[in-house]
C-alpha cells in the first residue's frame, strides 16, 4: 500500500501521468528558487486525486534560508522519501522499493509553486513560461497554456492553511491541508 501512496507524489512531481508527446522527452520542470527564511516546521496533509483513484501522505518540510528538507510518509508512518535541496543540489534518499523515474526536483518545484512568493518565482522563469495571481489563484502557463492552477482556499499571509492545486498538464488534483506550522530556532 505505501508503493501506491509514493505513487501519489510521483504523480504530483508530474513524472507518471506524461502526455504521448513527453513520454520521449524529458519533462518541463519549473527551475527552483533558492530556499527562503524564516526557519519553520510543516506538517501537511497531502490527498491526491486522479480520474481513477485517490491517494494520501503525509509530509514533513523543514525550510529556512539555506536549505529544505522534506520527508514523506504513508499514513502508518512508514518513511516513503526524504529529500533535501541546498540552494545548488538536491539529494534523495527513497525507498528501494520505488520507480527510478521519481524526480525530487519536481517535488521542491511544486512546494514552491504554490508557497514561494510570485515575484521570486517570476525571476526564474523561462521566457515563455508565466506565473500570474488573480483573486486568492496562481495560474502557471507555458507557451499560453495553461499548465497548473493554484486556489488558495484558507489563505493565509505567512502560509496558506488549505491549497488546491490542479494540475492539467499531468492530470491531478492536490488538497493539500496544514496540519501544524511551528517557526524553529535558526
Amino acid at each position: 500500500m505505501w508503493v501506491n501512496i509514493f505513487l501519489l507524489w510521483l504523480s504530483l512531481s508530474g513524472c507518471a501521468l506524461m502526455q504521448p508527446e513527453q513520454v520521449a522527452a524529458r519533462p518541463e520542470l519549473m527551475p527552483i528558487a533558492q530556499p527562503l527564511g524564516p526557519a519553520r516546521r510543516i506538517v501537511q496533509q497531502i490527498n491526491a486525486v486522479w480520474v481513477d483513484r485517490q491517494e494520501s501522505l503525509l509530509a514533513v518540510l523543514e525550510l529556512d534560508a539555506k536549505h529544505i528538507a522534506m520527508a514523506g510518509l504513508s499514513n502508518d508512518g512508514l518513511s516513503l522519501f526524504n529529500l533535501t535541496y541546498d540552494g545548488n543540489t538536491v539529494v534523495s534518499d527513497k525507498s528501494p522499493l520505488l520507480p527510478e523515474l521519481v524526480n525530487p526536483e519536481f517535488i521542491i518545484s511544486d512546494l514552491q509553486l504554490v508557497y514561494w512568493p510570485i515575484a521570486e518565482l517570476q525571476k526564474i522563469l523561462p521566457a515563455e513560461w508565466r506565473l500570474e495571481e488573480v483573486d486568492k489563484k496562481r495560474f502557471l502557463t507555458i507557451r499560453g497554456k495553461k499548465q497548473v492552477e493554484v486556489n488558495y482556499l484558507s489563505p493565509d499571509p505567512v502560509w496558506p492553511k488549505a491549497v488546491e492545486l490542479v494540475n492539467f498538464q499531468y492530470n491531478y488534483r492536490l488538497n493539500i491541508k496544514t496540519i501544524s506550522y511551528d517557526l524553529i530556532p535558526e
